[in-house]
């Protein structure tokens, strides 16, 4: 039986001892000591040789070198190794550096007002985006302050509207822009741990739709607090946390995906005209945008303790997720102080009234109000709310899944999610299942009347405020009437005097009674009714 060493056979294994032994001898030195300066030249230089050139050189480097081939092959391996990987840390260290910061104090209000020029001079935007632009700036410089990360969407109707350019321009703005194409999630949360970069990314109208992944891990990054993910890595497979903060900006054509844009500040651009003029930007021509770059590296850093202590006071019109998408931009308005703390919560409200973006359930609770104040009746079948439902231009339900109609079971879902489920209902055919209008009081309440109303009511009005809500222009309007609606009736307005047909408007409404000591005592003096209660008093001060 041959003798072994574990597997490798005796004569094998004395004899890489031997070797080893002898290249100690020769390369380190019998003491121990480091190589000669000449070997150690000359094994520097095997990091720099391509494989080709160490082909050639292999043979007479391993006899000046005094070791075999096999023996300067794993030396030649493990050094090209160690180079690669120093030429990737330098390369790390150069990529996505922070900017230099400016060495001089910056005004803030100044460097806004400028960002806001640079923004109108190279893109065409409709009110109030270039000074969004310019406020979401100086937050993604100084986004470690503050607990939420709004994404900037910038979407459009058609391509060639302006949005690479506008993720262009922020590239050449904001620190550590990662433009991106088309990201995977799993590169995307492990670009931010890496990284800590702001995400610009374009096209997303070609991949985020389809990736419910994807978006998950963009929405992970509005709340400091939660914005991780956990994966599994290595051979063990670890569990590892992975950060998702960091700023992001997003870019489509069409509308964001509901749930992304409940965590935007959505910009929406448009397509120029002939007429309208601007400079156009190049990647390689962006040296004008430095100093804007480093201004803001350096506000940022000197007004971070002010920025992590500001409470801005929100406009009335901005709640729930609109108002902490803009907490931080008004945060950086007021810090930076001139007329931009006014002027950022007049465009913050001008934005928010026009954003029409909503979840799904939310649009459909609208939608069922509509329905029932529409036809005036306090119950309907699931068939009749589906029916509805999918004749609506303009709306999801036609077209609800795979290009059909929203079903029954559907719409079951969705209300589940406000705990409202199909019941038997009694109608004049039958006992068929569907909806008593009293089910969705609440929920209305919750989620409709916000809508219209800046001020908490109480969810048993919910219901008579929705109506109101939904029809406020027209009770304003009626309010304004001075003419009161015709009634003989003896109420708190007599629109004529029954017994001599005059006038009488809001004056006394017992004036035609005989008994004369039911009749309010004028005050002739200053033609007032002293005795008229408070709640019956209608004349307008």
């Amino acid at each position: 039986m041959t003798d072994t060493i574990g597997h490798v056979p005796l004569a094998k294994a004395l004899k890489a001892k031997a070797e080893a032994s002898r290249l100690a001898d020769k390369y380190v030195g019998k003491d121990g000591g480091a190589p000669s300066s000449c070997d150690e030249s000359r094994l520097d230089e095997l990091a720099e040789m391509s494989p080709v050139e160490y082909g050639r050189r292999r043979g007479k480097l391993a006899d000046k070198l005094g070791t075999s081939r096999g023996f300067l092959d794993l030396e030649y391996r493990e050094r090209r190794k160690r180079a690669k990987a120093e030429d990737a840390e330098e390369r790390d260290a150069a990529f996505l550096c922070n900017p230099d910061p400016w060495p001089e104090p910056v005004d803030g209000a100044d460097l806004l007002d400028r960002l806001t020029e640079t923004a109108v001079s190279h893109l065409v935007l409709p009110g109030g985006a270039a000074e969004t632009i310019a406020l979401w700036t100086l937050f993604a410089h100084a986004h470690d302050c503050f607990d939420i990360s709004p994404v900037l969407g910038v979407t459009s109707p058609t391509p060639e509207c302006g949005k690479t350019s506008l993720l262009t321009l922020l590239g050449g703005l904001v620190p550590r822009a990662l433009p991106a194409s088309n990201i995977t999630a799993a590169a995307l949360f492990r670009a931010v741990e890496k990284w800590t970069p702001t995400l610009l990314v374009d096209e997303a109208d070609t991949f985020l739709r389809d990736s419910d992944e994807l978006r998950g891990i963009l929405n992970s990054g509005h709340q400091r607090g939660s914005a991780f993910v956990i994966r599994t890595t290595g051979e063990n497979h670890e569990p590892k946390q992975f950060s998702t903060w960091s700023p992001k900006a997003v870019a489509l054509i069409g509308k964001l995906p509901p749930t992304l844009a409940s965590r935007a500040i959505d910009i929406k651009l448009r397509r120029k005209t002939a007429t309208e003029l601007v400079v156009p930007l190049r990647l390689d021509r962006l040296g004008h945008l430095d100093p804007l770059l480093r201004q803001a590296a350096r506000w940022a850093g000197d007004n971070a303790a002010a920025l992590r202590r500001a409470d801005p006071e929100m406009p009335p019109t901005l709640y729930g997720r609109i108002a902490d998408n803009w907490r931080p931009l008004l945060a950086v308005a007021d810090v930076a102080g001139g007329h931009w703390p006014e002027q950022a919560r007049r465009i913050a409200e001008r934005l928010s009234a026009r954003r029409e973006e909503e979840t799904a359930s939310i649009m459909l609770l609208a939608d069922i109000h509509g329905i029932f104040a529409e036809r005036g009746v306090d119950r309907l079948t699931s068939q009749e709310l589906v029916d509805a439902l999918a004749v609506m231009e303009g709306r999801p339900w036609p077209e609800w899944k795979a290009g059909k109609p929203i079903t029954q079971t559907q719409l079951a879902k969705l209300l589940a999610l406000f705990d409202i489920v199909p019941n038997t209902i009694r109608t004049g055919s039958g006992t068929p299942k569907g909806y008593l209008r009293t089910k969705f009081t609440d929920v209305f309440s919750r989620y409709l009347v916000s809508q219209a109303a800046t001020t908490p009511q109480p969810a048993e009005f919910g219901d008579f405020l929705a109506d109101i809500a939904a029809t406020s222009e027209t009770v304003v309007a009626a309010r304004k009437q001075k003419k009161p609606a015709d009634s003989n009736a003896c109420g708190v307005v007599a629109a004529v005097n029954p017994q001599g047909g005059d006038s009488i408007g809001d004056g006394d409404p017992f004036a035609s009674l005989k008994d004369s000591s039911l009749k309010l005592r004028v005050d002739p003096a200053v033609n007032d009714y002293p005795d008229l209660p408070p709640f019956l008093d209608r004349r307008e001060t």
